[in-house]
């Protein structure tokens, strides 16, 4: 039988750009196969959300449905890695038939560096070869080291260093490579693609796979507990987002912070399931290191070096999961209300700029980054409540939520992080929606029993309303608790 390759997608659902696939097809003369192993425990993780989960699982069918137009094919097992490939390898094995290659893209979490361990080692007991390859991030944190074997801890130095290996030819040269795959993408838009495989799992099995492909069944039982809307998936989708975004990335710098304005890309919710990536990002605008002076690309690549940058913090300090990364912070006696940590969960606060961000999250699955600040910060130094209640809430809620910058997100607002805002910078809930939603436009979209009140009335306590709630706290009592709690951890 000819050489082919199996490859082990996971959070890197595309073909364009995909170098592991890339790899095979040149090895293999397209004789590639996909393959996703679903374990049922993942629905009992605390951070599954429904909804993210819908998201992605549309997403493989998508790229499912791009193989099988391509001459290749997807093969989605309803079995974990660990108990899933053994049979498979087995069963290919007793056919004499078992793969000349097994791929997949590197991932930086501490549960999948642990799995990838023990697959690594499963598959050389088989004695089938394993190649991992770079693929959602254009540097890989041991690349990129303060001294050998020490990463940075602060973003500022860490940005520099980034934009100095960036300027090196291999990493440039990583850039192109992305753009033949922008061009095949350009090209399916037009619907003029080939097939570029010629192997599929049937042909494989002769007509009998021994597996049952569950993907259809996940994705019409978990679409009947879903609770916002889905939007669209799959590396074309994110392909169309991007192009979009092209029109409006020169005001970036301007619109960011402008919640009621679609200003920012939203691609992160494509960027978690890998239907996107940030070197396909960084190739499609040609973006530069920075300028003297910064325009909307080059404000864009540093929101793209702060994810890098929380990539690279949870590779070598995988303790930031569940704890602190400042030591110092690791033990603070929150007050953790359950009551205002509803109301803060249910838009019910009193604050109306808090209010619309959290009813924004409930109803899309989507939160305005700007504002994703302003309600951290409220929950950590307003409401006295630990960070980790709001991570795993956005978790729970997020159709992007990604553990590497949700985490770092949170610990930067909690002050609890690795470079994070000084603990006695705290946002004041009204002088920030005053001067990011001045005419109350955003508030009164996600908070509707407001929409007939003057803007001025929104930046302010509204006491005497018939339905909205007066604030549950006094901002300026709480920061003042705040500061002595945080002073006191220091001491």
């Amino acid at each position: 039988m000819s050489n082919y390759g199996i490859h082990w997608f996971r959070r890197d659902l595309r073909v364009a750009g995909n170098q592991a696939l890339q790899s095979h097809w040149k090895a293999n003369q397209g004789r590639v196969l996909g393959l996703f192993c679903f374990d049922k425990a993942f629905l009992s993780r605390p951070d599954f959300s429904v909804n993210r989960f819908q998201l992605f699982i549309d997403s493989l069918y998508e790229l499912k449905m791009e193989l099988r137009e391509l001459g290749s094919d997807l093969l989605f097992l309803d079995v974990g890695p660990e108990k899933s490939f053994p049979k498979l390898i087995k069963a290919l094995d007793k056919q004499g038939q078992l793969p000349h290659l097994f791929t997949w893209n590197r991932d930086y979490e501490p549960f999948a560096r642990k799995r990838d361990r023990a697959i690594e080692e499963l598959m050389m007991d088989f004695g089938v070869p394993t190649e991992t390859f770079r693929d959602h991030l254009l540097i890989e944190p041991q690349e990129l080291e303060k001294s050998p074997g020490e990463g940075y801890q602060v973003y500022s130095p860490f940005a520099r260093k980034w934009l100095e290996i960036y300027q090196k030819p291999d990493i440039q040269r990583r850039i192109q490579m992305q753009k033949a795959g922008l061009s095949y993408l350009q090209k399916r838009l037009k619907g003029d693609v080939a097939p570029v495989f010629n192997f599929t799992w049937e042909e494989l099995f002769d007509g009998k796979i021994p597996f049952d492909d569950w993907l259809e069944d996940y994705r019409k039982k978990n679409q009947e507990k879903v609770t916002v809307p889905i939007p669209p998936a799959g590396s074309l989708n994110a392909f169309k987002k991007l192009k979009e975004f092209k029109r409006k990335v020169s005001d970036y710098g301007d619109q960011r912070d402008v919640p009621i304005l679609e200003g920012t890309s939203q691609l992160s919710m494509h960027l978690k399931s890998g239907s996107i990536t940030i070197p396909q990002i960084i190739a499609f605008f040609q973006l530069k290191a920075y300028k003297k002076k910064k325009t909307g690309e080059d404000i864009f690549l540093s929101e793209l070096i702060w994810r890098e940058f929380y990539y690279h913090i949870l590779y070598r300090h995988p303790r930031v999961e569940n704890e602190a990364f400042l030591e110092k912070y690791k033990d603070i006696e929150w007050e953790n209300n359950e009551d205002r940590f509803m109301a803060w969960k249910e838009g019910k606060t009193g604050f109306p700029i808090v209010d619309a961000g959290m009813r924004e999250l409930k109803s899309t699955g989507w939160m305005h980054n700007r504002v994703r600040m302003i309600v951290a910060s409220f929950l950590t130094k307003d409401l006295l409540i630990d960070w980790r209640w709001g991570e795993k809430y956005f978790m729970d809620q997020l159709l992007d939520g990604d553990l590497a910058p949700n985490n770092g997100g949170w610990q930067w607002a909690a002050s609890t992080g690795c470079d994070p805002q000084p603990y006695f910078r705290i946002f004041n809930p009204w002088l920030q929606s005053k001067k990011f939603d001045p005419q109350g436009d955003y508030i009164k979209k996600f908070v509707p029993e407001l929409k007939d009140l003057p803007a001025k009335q929104l930046h302010e306590p509204i006491e005497n309303h018939p339905t909205y709630p007066r604030p549950i706290v006094d901002h300026s009592e709480q920061r003042e608790k705040a500061l002595a709690l945080y002073k006191f951890e220091q001491a």
